[in-house]
This record gives structure tokens, C-alpha cells and sequence, in this order.
């Protein structure tokens, strides 16, 4: 074999391995941006629960505080009466199993995103994803088409309805971008929304529950106030026995810092992926997979 053709051949073959690391590298990123973006949802939606479970939880002692200080009619000398249900049955008004639902949707848009770019990253023609996601992602777009997803802020709407069209869009139809950069670079902007909206409503949330804690322990307060009046000093056994049960009956409200700051993770993450020529190991994607990592953990345990 002359040595032109030698050279030719190795070139090209290195040529190929390069090629086969860069997209093994690719795939190995996206994966785990993918992976990041599930655990971010499933904290977020843990939060979500929380401000459900509050909500049923502060209805039920304000019933029993309404109970519990209910006063003798002067001329019957009986108590009004004062519906207490000790084992009541919770329907949430301030966030509706409905509202819950559609807030699950705007998660799945993100992770569905994940699920298509990880797909896209695979390189092969068959990478299209399940009957099931495309259906789900089907439907988030056309609830988003009728204006279905609601935004802190009444102006913020439309945009976030148009920024979740766009990105299931991109869900729907992800292979006839060539690659993973150019569907992160597209999609950065609703993302951006998506994720301003997730972010606010947070905090909106967190002052929630903090209320929602403050207004039971207030109640506790007035309680000792009478049991001092009708006891005086045995009411230090109250004292000590509210001290006790307060933290299990009202949890600190969690402090969604961590978890925002996963979200503005994601965002820069995705913006990495955008920039990447290839797909080495990006420090945004990892800072993403530790935070997400430690959101799961900090909000699974506060439930």
C-alpha cells in the first residue's frame, strides 16, 4: 500500500473516532440534562403538593379553633352548633386538584423537551418518542392554544401559553432539527418564560404557606392565653405540650431558593447545550444535576 493512501485511510479513520466521541459525549450530556430535568419536575410538583396539603391542614384546626372557642348561648346556656370532622375529607380551593393538573402539564413540557433532545442526541433516524409522549405533548399544546395555562401575573398569559406552543412544537417534530445545539438555541427563549413563571409562582407559594403557618400558630397563642386565665401556672404544662405538637402540626414553610435556583439552572444549562460544539462535560449541566439532586431530597423530606 503506498504511504499517500495509508495516511488517507488513517486520517479518515481518526476522523470517524472523533466524530463517534463527540456524539458519544453528546449523548452522555444530554442524558443526564435529561435526567436533571426530571428531578427538577418531581421537586417542583412536590411543592406543589405541599401548598395542597396546607391548605387542608389550616381549614381543619381554623374548624377546630372555631370549635374550641365556640361561646354558651346566655339564654339557652348550649354551645351554637359547630361542625368539627375529625378525620374530614380535604377538597383544595386556593390550588385545585384541576389547577394541580394543569401545573403537572407545564412540567411535562419541560420534561418531554428533555425526553426529545435526549432523543435527538442518539443520532439515529428511529428517535422519535413513544405514542404516549407524543399524545401527552399533543394535548399540552392544545390546552396552551386555548389559552389554558394561567400566569402570576394576568399579562404574562399569553406569553407563557405562546412559549409552551413553541416548545411542544419543537416536541412534536424534533427530528428535523440536525442537532442537539440548534434545538436547545431555539427552544432557550420559552424556556426562559416557562421557568420565570415557575420561579414566581414559587415565591407566590412560599408567602402562602408562610400565612397559612402563622395563622395556626396564632391560634395556639390565643388558646394558652385562655388556659393561663383559667389555670395559672398548670397552664405551663400547655405551654410545654404546644411547644411539642407544633412542629408536627404545622411544618415550616420550605424555602424555595434551592429550588428556584435549580430552574435557573436548567435554563443555563440548556443555554450550554445551545453553545456546545460537541458534547463535552459542561459544568453548567453538571451544576444542574447536583442542584436538582438536592431540590428532590430537600422537598421530599419537608412533605
Amino acid at each position: 500500500m503506498r504511504p499517500l493512501q495509508l495516511i488517507a485511510i488513517l486520517g479518515a479513520a481518526v476522523g470517524m473516532s472523533a466524530c463517534s466521541t463527540g456524539l458519544t459525549q453528546m449523548q452522555d450530556t444530554v442524558t443526564k440534562f435529561d435526567q436533571a430535568a426530571h428531578s427538577t419536575a418531581t421537586a417542583q410538583m412536590s411543592l406543589f403538593h405541599q401548598v395542597q396539603a396546607a391548605e387542608c391542614s389550616r381549614d381543619f384546626y381554623a374548624q377546630a379553633f372555631q370549635f374550641a372557642t365556640a361561646q354558651k348561648d346566655q339564654k339557652s346556656d348550649k354551645y351554637p352548633v359547630v361542625p368539627l370532622d375529625l378525620t374530614p375529607s380535604c377538597t383544595p380551593q386556593e390550588l385545585t386538584d384541576a389547577q394541580l393538573r394543569i401545573r403537572q402539564k407545564l412540567m411535562d413540557t419541560i420534561t418531554l423537551y428533555a425526553d426529545a433532545i435526549q432523543a435527538l442526541a442518539s443520532g439515529t433516524d428511529d428517535a422519535t418518542l413513544s405514542k404516549n409522549s407524543q399524545s401527552l405533548a399533543g394535548n399540552i399544546q392544545g390546552l396552551a392554544k386555548q389559552q389554558g395555562f394561567t400566569a402570576v401575573t394576568s399579562t404574562d398569559a399569553a406569553a407563557l401559553n405562546a412559549a409552551v406552543v413553541t416548545i411542544t412544537s419543537l416536541i412534536l417534530d424534533h427530528t428535523k432539527y440536525k442537532e442537539v445545539k440548534e434545538a436547545a438555541s431555539s427552544v432557550q427563549p420559552d424556556l426562559t418564560i416557562v421557568v420565570a413563571q415557575l420561579k414566581a409562582e414559587n415565591l407566590s407559594d412560599a408567602a402562602g404557606l408562610a400565612s397559612k403557618a402563622g395563622s395556626v400558630t396564632n391560634d395556639f397563642h390565643t388558646a394558652l392565653l385562655s388556659a393561663r386565665e383559667q389555670r395559672g401556672p398548670a397552664s405551663f404544662l400547655d405551654i410545654a405540650q404546644a411547644h411539642m405538637a407544633l412542629p408536627s402540626i404545622v411544618a415550616a414553610p420550605p424555602d424555595v431558593t434551592p429550588l428556584n435556583a435549580t430552574l435557573d439552572a436548567l435554563v443555563a444549562a440548556n443555554q450550554a447545550l445551545a453553545r456546545a460544539s460537541n458534547g463535552g462535560a459542561l459544568p453548567e449541566v453538571s451544576d444542574l444535576v447536583s442542584r436538582a439532586q438536592q431540590a428532590v431530597t430537600l422537598f421530599n423530606s419537608s412533605k
